[in-house]
C-alpha cells in the first residue's frame, strides 16, 4: 500500500491545489452568494461528481490522450471556456431579488449540473489527475484500493476547500439584501466567472 509519507505528501499538494481559486470554488461562492449555503451543497456535490469522472477517466489513460492529442484539449478546453463565460453572462444579468423575503428559487439538480459541467469540461483536471495520482501508487501493490484512497483524500480536501468558499459566498448574503448591491455582486462574480473562462481559453497544453 501507500506509505504514510507519500499520503502526508499527497494531502498536503491536494489540500494546496484544491485551495486556488479556481472556476468551480468560484461557481461555489457564486451560487452561495445567490442562493443561500444550503442550495450551494449541491455546487460542492456536482463539482465533486465532475472530479470523480476525471479521476475515472484518467485510470483508464485518458489523461493520456489528452496530454498527447492537442486537438482533444483544446475542443474540452473551448467548450469549458465558453459555458464558463455563459455562467458568467447569466449572472451578470440576474435581476436582484427581495432578500428582505426569501431566497431566489432555484432547483437544486440545476446547481448539480451546472457545477458538474464546469467540473469535467476543464481539461487541466483530467491531465492533472493523470500526471498526479501514478506518481503516489505503488505498482508492485493492487492499484484500485491505492487509487480509491486517493481519491477519497482529493474529494474530501476538495470538498472541504468548497465549503469554506461557499461560506464566505454565505457570508456575503447580508450585505446582498440591497438591489444595488446584488447587482454589483452579480457584475463582479459574473465577470470573474468570464474571466475564468477566458483565461481557461489561452491555456497551454
Amino acid at each position: 500500500m501507500i506509505s504514510i509519507e507519500q499520503l502526508w505528501l499527497f494531502s498536503t499538494l491536494t489540500f494546496i491545489v484544491s485551495a486556488s481559486p479556481g472556476p468551480v470554488m468560484l461557481s461555489c461562492m457564486a451560487d452561495a452568494g445567490r442562493f443561500g449555503f444550503a442550495k450551494s451543497i449541491f455546487t460542492m456535490l456536482g463539482a465533486s461528481a465532475g472530479n470523480l469522472v476525471l479521476m475515472l477517466l484518467s485510470a483508464v489513460g485518458l489523461g493520456l490522450l489528452v496530454e498527447q492529442s492537442e486537438w482533444v484539449f483544446n475542443l474540452i478546453k473551448w467548450i469549458g471556456a465558453a459555458y464558463l463565460v455563459y455562467l458568467g453572462a447569466e449572472q451578470i444579468r440576474a435581476k436582484p431579488h427581495n432578500l428582505q423575503e426569501d431566497l431566489p428559487a432555484v432547483r437544486s439538480s440545476h446547481l448539480f449540473w451546472k457545477s458538474l459541467v464546469v467540473a469535467i469540461t476543464n481539461p487541466k483536471g483530467l491531465i492533472y489527475f493523470g500526471a498526479l495520482f501514478p506518481q503516489f501508487i505503488n505498482i508492485h501493490q493492487p492499484m484500485p484500493a491505492q487509487f480509491a484512497l486517493l481519491t477519497v483524500i482529493f474529494l474530501i480536501t476538495d470538498l472541504l476547500w468548497m465549503a469554506i468558499y461557499a461560506s464566505g459566498g454565505s457570508a456575503i448574503m447580508r450585505w446582498l439584501k440591497s438591489p444595488a448591491h446584488q447587482r454589483w455582486f452579480n457584475r463582479i462574480s459574473g465577470g470573474t466567472l468570464i474571466a475564468a473562462g477566458i483565461a481557461l481559453a489561452f491555456t497551454q497544453l
